[in-house]
């Protein structure tokens, strides 16, 4: 096989069986902010070094951390991808593994030799000469952090440092690496580049080696974690001695430059050099003025530039997507930029040329111009402290409220063909990849992939193809539903994402949190009115599409908890311990539907929120992966693991999902046909809860959703005392049936038998989704406040 030619620029980091996929994101992060532009940083399947010709042109091949076996299965037994890694580094190749990628690298493997995860083993890389071996901490646990530590490392003097002497690297994230087993006499063709301080005889945990014509680094730690953010911060909060923030800041820094350093010695060329202090070194490609702030990526803290994108086969798309002469209308023309003053934003449109003035915008020009915005904090009048007085009176100053983000004006760019989008401008959502990802949903799904389709209303996009993004955003929902004039007029079906989003909204006055890791959306719909008395399966049809898209055959425990939350339930959430056999329940998501009457029509907000890669403490699509890997690999089972989830690849499933079902509720004219599926995927069938809105309380076993209104069918539960008695239930709930969705009451015959007597009759109580709230820890259902 070939090496990799001169030019070659593709970094490419595996994604396949085995990858935690909260590495794996980190990893694509971390080598983007260092990487780009020179090189392009992108995942790749077990299929793609397989069967593709990827040699020639990938200057770095990286293996994350995660699971190694899987790492053997997939690439050494199944695929004989391993052979070729070997060959194309030997050419003059480069390899980076990290954690499980560097026991990978080995020659051979003892993990936990004598214990219950012990495996022992030979590994056909060999990149290493000897023996990696681990776990050099005790207390690691799969899919925990029970054994994640903190770390701090004696760094070797290297060719690529700006100092010869040693140093120390603090706090970087650990969790189940091992140490390498120096042959004797040192072969020539190994430098150690690190060894761990906090261990007895200092073993070694980082090294280079030159294989053939190529390099390759195995690191045995984690330093794709930035440090101000879990799993790595939960890890230093365990220090007995806690560092203070400006240390933590600092160690993230030294964390970058040498992350940095370690890319260099495998030969590649960052286009910015950091000093020191980790920050850029004027005179390289990237000056101070326009360099990436990693920190401000992660820890935004304020609005964003917004970037309407679309299909790549239909441009048209995101070009036209406000050009509705009733919205064109009440654009106020600024120099570039075109001003709307709506209900609760002001937004100012304008092309990606509008960024730098003129129609020679480059793409280094509007990623600088993107950095500087980031940087850039909006100002708010605060008062000062002497001026606030205690007194009420009418001359006292207001006291200091939080920033108002809404107040500040919203960016929104548009497509020019002068300037094509790249990745560079999105590094937290990478848009190459999810058009391919959509692309791939579309075609298992039987459908076609960028084209448009006929309706009554003439041709439509389909779902996904047009994206509005931001990567930090106060709400996607309210800048949809709030701004009545955007609302009415913008382009349907549309989905409006971000990565932040700095006030976002739940049900209710709730708050939905945004850690790094959350996909939150929302959809833009168009709903015919002779279905708006169908609205309440909305939100069900949006649960069933992320089940359907997260979770195909059930296997992470992806379920619905009525009437809009998405939650797992599975054995190691919720305070279960995996092999307890007892599965815990914790949330990953949640829906929120808005409906709006305007123009004549219905317009749909749908917005979601679902846990992808956050770390632990939060439960997310990556831990349940983790758990079922762990599962797997302690069973005989010959299903293969599903793909680890990323950002992309998640939302591209959903919204081929969702777009599917919501074809299918429009044309049947209801959610009948989804009732077997959904109660599949639900928590609740038979549950006991206790209503508390009656008095006295009344207990309720679950029966189902009814098809009419959607409302939550259950039977009383007679005890003793009141078998022969009335039902205790208020009046509130002893009405007849009716063509409302309020809570209702019901004595109604199962069998249909209408005759018998009242003993021979089921009595329902039907509940709306809207006005209960349902605790599900404690099964009780109570009036939503």
């Amino acid at each position: 096989m070939p090496g990799p030619q001169a030019s070659a620029h593709q970094v490419l980091v595996y994604s396949g069986p085995g990858v935690s996929p909260l590495s794996l994101s980190h990893t694509v992060l971390t080598l983007s902010l260092l990487l780009l532009p020179h090189y392009t940083v992108q995942p790749v399947t077990p299929e793609v070094l397989s069967s593709q010709p990827w040699e020639p042109s990938c200057a770095l091949l990286v293996v994350p951390g995660g699971r190694d076996l899987p790492f053997v299965e997939e690439l050494t037994t199944k695929r004989k991808v391993t052979k070729r890694i070997k060959e194309y580094v030997e050419e003059g190749g480069r390899y980076f593994g990290i954690c499980a990628g560097a026991y990978f690298g080995t020659s051979q493997v003892k993990f936990d030799v004598g214990g219950p995860m012990e495996v022992i083993g030979d590994r056909d890389l060999a990149f290493f000469p000897g023996t990696s071996e681990g776990p050099t901490f005790a207390g690691f646990q799969y899919a925990s952090e029970s054994g994640s530590r903190a770390v701090s490392l004696f760094l070797e003097p290297s060719s690529s440092s700006s100092t010869s002497t040693h140093r120390s690297l603090d706090h970087i994230y650990y969790n189940g690496g091992g140490h390498f087993i120096l042959p004797s006499p040192t072969p020539f063709n190994v430098q150690v580049l690190a060894r761990y301080a906090d261990v007895k005889d200092e073993p070694v945990a980082v090294v280079l080696t030159q294989n053939g014509k190529g390099k390759t680094v195995l690191c045995s730690l984690h330093p794709e974690y930035p440090l101000n953010d879990p799993p790595a911060r939960l890890a230093i909060n365990k220090l007995e001695h806690s560092p203070e923030i400006e240390e933590i800041e600092a160690s993230d820094k030294a964390r970058m430059k040498w992350v940095e350093e370690l890319l260099l010695l495998l030969g590649l060329s960052p286009p910015g050099r950091l000093d020191n202090e980790g920050s850029p070194i004027k005179g390289h490609t990237e000056d101070v003025d326009g360099a990436e702030d990693p920190k401000l990526l992660l820890h935004p803290t304020h609005p964003s530039p917004i970037f309407v994108l679309s299909h790549p086969n239909l441009p048209e798309l995101s070009a036209g997507s406000i050009s509705r002469k009733e919205l064109q209308g009440k654009l106020i023309r600024q120099e570039e930029w075109a001003i709307l003053k709506d209900g609760n934003d002001q937004i100012n449109f304008g092309t990606i040329e509008s960024t730098g003035g003129s129609a020679s915008t480059s793409e280094d020009d509007v990623t600088r111009w993107l950095a500087q915005k980031r940087r850039d904090q909006p100002k708010f009048e605060i008062p000062e402290i002497g001026d606030l007085q205690i007194s009420s009176g009418e001359s006292s100053p207001p006291i200091p409220q939080p920033p108002d983000f809404h107040s500040i004006p919203k960016t929104v760019l548009l497509p020019s063909p002068n300037a094509p989008y790249t990745p560079r401008w999105t590094p937290l959502f990478n848009f190459a990849t999810y058009w391919s990802e959509l692309d791939i949903a579309r075609k298992g799904a039987g459908k076609r992939s960028g084209v448009m389709r006929k309706g009554e209303d003439g041709d439509k996009c389909a779902l996904g193809d047009l994206i509005i993004y931001g990567e930090t955003v106060t709400s996607t929902q309210t800048m949809l539903d709030r701004n009545p004039i955007l609302l009415t007029n913008l382009t349907a079906p549309s989905a409006f994402l971000a990565s932040f989003q700095l006030s976002g909204r739940g049900r209710g006055s709730n708050i939905w949190l945004s850690p790094p890791g959350c996909l939150q959306f929302s959809l833009l719909l168009d709903l015919p009115a002779s279905l708006s008395s169908k609205m309440v399966f909305i939100q069900y049809i949006m649960a069933l599409a992320v089940c359907e898209a997260v979770d195909e055959d059930g296997r992470l425990g992806v379920r619905i908890k009525w009437p809009n939350d998405i939650y797992a339930e599975v054995e190691g959430v919720g305070g279960t311990e995996m092999g307890s056999g007892k599965k815990g329940k914790a949330k990953l998501g949640g829906i929120l539907v808005n409906t709006n009457f305007v123009g004549g029509k219905w317009r749909i907000v749908v917005g979601c929120g679902i846990n992808v890669l956050n770390a632990l403490p939060t439960t997310s699509l990556s831990q349940l992966h983790s758990l079922l890997a762990a599962k797997l690999s302690s069973t005989s089972s010959s299903r293969p693991l599903p793909a680890p989830p990323t950002m992309e690849g998640t939302f591209a499933k959903i919204m081929s999902s969702f777009d599917s079902k919501w074809e299918q509720f429009i044309e049947e004219k209801g959610f009948k046909g989804f009732m077997n599926e959904y109660h599949g995927r639900w928590l609740h069938s038979g549950q006991e809860v206790t209503l508390t809105t009656t008095e006295p309380h009344t207990p309720l076993r679950i029966l189902s959703i009814t098809p009419d209104h959607g409302l939550l069918r259950c039977i009383p539960i007679q005890s003793k005392s009141t078998a022969g008695s009335a039902t205790g239930l208020t009046p509130l709930y002893n009405r007849t049936v009716d063509s409302s969705a309020e809570d209702r009451y019901t004595p109604s015959s199962m069998s249909g038998n209408n005759s018998g007597s009242a003993a021979n009759k089921t009595e329902f109580v039907d509940l709306q989704p809207d006005g209960n709230s349902f605790d599900l820890m404690s099964g009780l259902i109570k009036r939503k406040v």
